[in-house]
């Protein structure tokens, strides 16, 4: 093992764990530390293998670990501005014609297949899913069981969803 490489071993092995600590409270994320603590090692192994005399190589890395986690930081700032910025928001959030004219489609598929239900099926299923009524509360307005009701709405889902389909809306 050459020199260089030895001397990085012996600092990972000993800084590693101090380093992860002084990234982590910068950047906070364990995932990212990591990576920090990796670039700056390889940035230190860069410097040793171009014959750069660093006398305190403890504090370089120090500072190199420093400096990649502050800017970590300053490109996280950057992305949070710009969306902060509103700048995402450009494009329209209108729904395009395909989609309008889709719900359209859908729309009127619904309103001719509840036109179509029974009226005491169709009352049920509405008192259900638009009036928010309980089964309970459904069963004394039309004068019968809970169970029945229960049935009458379950008819109602069913003959909604058969019809949709039917017409390849899903």
């Amino acid at each position: 093992m050459s020199s260089t490489a030895s001397q990085a071993a012996r600092l990972y092995v000993s800084e590693h764990g101090r380093l992860a600590r002084l990234i982590q409270r910068i950047v906070r994320n364990r995932a990212v530390t990591e990576d920090l603590v990796h670039d700056s090692f390889v940035k230190l192994i860069d410097r040793l293998g171009a014959g750069t005399g660093i006398s305190d190589k403890e504090a370089y890395l120090t500072r190199i670990a420093q400096n990649l986690a502050i800017d970590h930081r300053r490109r996280e700032r950057e992305h949070l501005s710009l969306d902060e910025a509103g700048l995402f928001e450009l494009a329209d959030a209108r729904p395009s014609a395909e989609t309008v004219l889709a719900d359209r489609q859908a729309l009127l598929c619904t309103l001719a297949v509840l036109a179509a239900m029974p009226p005491r099926t169709r009352r049920a299923f509405e008192m259900h899913r638009l009036g928010e009524a309980t089964l309970a509360q459904i069963g004394v307005a039309l004068g019968i069981s809970t169970a029945h009701a229960g049935r009458l709405v379950m008819d109602g889902y069913r003959t909604l969803r058969d019809g949709l389909r039917a017409a390849g809306i899903d």
